[in-house]
């Protein structure tokens, strides 16, 4: 018996050490803050319950975000005073924090939102959807949180769906 109660309680320990977190979905809460550095704005650890967050993950490479900072500094400004928080998550910054930082002093600027870098992609890995959602992780992709802390929209920053999941989330 004592045998069969070990080999149990190395199992479930077996099973915790190795089992890997449900993917990332819409309906679902969404993973831990874990950004190694904040570059931009008031620093924050966790959603809290009542803010509405948009999370868009961008490298300084990445084109289609950099086409999209216009747009989500003007989110910003049109909801900040509604309870939204628009965080950009740089990663896959293959030059280092050194590209983000002249990046930064060039055109940070111009972004009206929290920006915070995720040096070693740790945030991005645990923020993986697996496909699921119909998003794959390339760059940009952005996840609006909605009040109750739940994810409500999963995609490409210029798809409709996502100012029409923040305009949701604002009004909830």
């Amino acid at each position: 018996m004592a045998i069969l109660r070990r080999l149990m309680i190395g199992l479930m320990i077996f099973n915790a050490l190795v089992s890997v977190p449900e993917a990332v979905k819409i309906g679902g809460f969404p993973p831990a803050l874990t950004v190694d550095e904040w570059i931009k704005g008031e620093p924050f650890s966790n959603f809290e319950r009542g803010a509405v967050y948009l999370v868009e993950f961008w490298g300084t490479w990445c084109s289609p975000c950099i086409k999209n900072i216009p747009r989500l500094s003007d989110l910003q400004k049109r909801h900040a005073s509604r309870g939204l928080v628009v965080l950009g998550v740089a990663s896959h910054e293959f030059k280092g924090r050194v590209a983000l930082l002249d990046f930064m002093k060039e055109k940070g600027d111009s972004m009206e939102y929290r920006v915070a870098f995720d040096a070693d992609q740790t945030m991005e890995r645990d923020w993986d959807t697996e496909g699921k959602e119909g998003a794959t992780f390339r760059l940009p992709l952005s996840f609006v949180i909605d009040r109750a802390g739940r994810i409500a929209f999963i995609g490409h920053p210029e798809d409709p769906g996502m100012e029409a999941a923040i305009d949701k989330a604002i009004v909830e």
